[in-house]
């Protein structure tokens, strides 16, 4: 599963992008990990962006339990090549803190591709701190990367954590129906918070999100 996203990245490309990816990719395995590797983690977008994904590349994707794959590009299939890589040059015990390093010294788009990858990580279960963190961001791309079209908080995530990430969803009007297994993770307890933030919104006049509906009415787990 995990070896799809380097052999779709390596398939992808041809001149001056292999050149460079030849360049960078042993970054990954130096430990320390060295501004090498993170100047290729940043540089990926610049480089490989514009070079389009095949539907065979979507295929595979899926099959690797991406969900949402058609959002992908090129350059966040890099990213999370890179950092399977660079993990499996270091110690189990110090991945949860490379990762986070990675995702704290990140723009947003650099941001997004770790949260698109923690379930493609090893021992995924090691980032739910820093996926927690991520569902209190500003930044509405990076809270949509864990949010939505992500198996992560489904698999991952105590039921309070879930809960505050769909009200936030809601008040900041994303569609919740782009999160992953949300009928999976339908409680009581959910039904009622949301019940309560509509109850609050049509007090104060303001209007309700037609997504309020979509979980009160799925079935509780």
């Amino acid at each position: 599963m995990r070896e799809c996203f380097g052999d779709i990245l390596w398939a992808r490309i041809e001149g001056k992008e292999r050149d460079w990816l030849e360049r960078v990719w042993p970054a990954a395995d130096e430990v320390p990990v060295s501004t090498r590797f993170r100047a290729a983690f940043a540089g990926a977008a610049r480089r490989l962006r514009d070079i389009p994904l095949q539907n065979a590349d979507y295929q595979a994707l899926t099959d690797a339990g991406v969900i949402g794959a058609e959002r992908w590009r090129l350059d966040d299939v890099a990213r999370t090549a890179l950092l399977l890589r660079a993990l499996s040059a270091l110690p189990g015990d110090e991945h949860a803190g490379f990762v986070r390093q990675v995702y704290l010294r990140g723009d947003y788009r650099e941001q997004a591709a770790v949260l698109h990858s923690l379930s493609f990580l090893p021992e995924p279960e090691r980032y739910l701190e820093l996926a927690i963190d991520a569902c209190r961001t500003n930044v509405l791309d990076v809270f949509e990367a864990i949010a939505c079209e992500n198996a992560y908080p489904a698999a991952h995530f105590p039921e309070a954590n879930f809960n505050q990430m769909i009200l936030k969803a809601i008040f900041l009007a994303v569609l919740v129906g782009r999160t992953a297994d949300l009928a999976g993770r339908a409680t009581p307890e959910l039904k009622r918070m949301v019940t309560a933030f509509a109850s609050e919104r049509r007090a104060a006049g303001r209007a309700v999100p037609e997504d309020v509906d979509l979980i009160v009415n799925l079935d509780a787990a």
